[in-house]
């Protein structure tokens, strides 16, 4: 019986990733202040008052939830998208190159891999254009881009996410598990 029991252990360890992952939430910045230099002072775009009411509602969202992190893009508008919920729950925003530069990702999702385990909740505040390659690089397939609220920026190859009150979940990286990877969008 102890051979069984130890056979059949060892089949289930195997059968897992060689990674442990936290459950991942990604959400788009907040709503930005119109007529803002871009060329110039892009990185430093400021929310809006809509935007600010938009972080406000993500705060009230997931004020019970435990976040083991929070992660975000080092742009202003991603930050003060992080600020009010970070405030609530007591969690220190860490700013993530990844978050603002998809050439990061693989690096980024290796690292929260390491760092953190099954059960915690990690939240990652972004971008509508960097949004669709951290959710493809988490497994998702192609074929789930008008689930996941996915388009071709107009004028640009870049993909990007429509509005600003999405969440999507990553239940696990890398291991497409059920529709769309086991990705999941909801609103906030």
């Amino acid at each position: 019986m102890k051979k069984i029991l130890l056979f059949s252990t060892l089949l289930v360890l195997a059968a897992q990733p060689a990674f442990s992952q936290p459950k991942l939430y990604i959400v788009r910045h907040a709503e930005k202040l119109a007529n803002w230099p871009e060329e110039t002072h892009g990185q430093f775009h400021p929310l809006s008052e809509a935007g600010v009411a938009t972080a406000n509602r993500l705060a009230k969202h997931f004020e019970t939830m435990k976040f083991s992190a929070i992660y975000s893009s080092p742009a202003t508008r991603t930050l003060h998208t992080a600020f009010p919920l970070s405030q609530k729950l007591g969690v220190a925003i860490e700013s993530a190159r990844a978050l603002a530069d998809t050439s990061a990702i693989d690096a980024f999702y290796a690292e929260l891999s390491k760092k953190f385990k099954p059960g915690q909740s990690i939240l990652l505040i972004t971008h509508s254009n960097i949004t669709p390659y951290l959710l493809m690089k988490a497994g998702m397939p192609r074929d789930c881009f008008d689930a996941m609220g996915i388009q071709k920026s107009m004028g640009s190859s870049w993909l990007v996410t429509e509005g600003y009150d999405n969440i999507y979940t990553v239940e696990k990286l890398g291991t497409p598990v059920g529709d769309c990877g086991g990705i999941t969008r909801s609103k906030f």
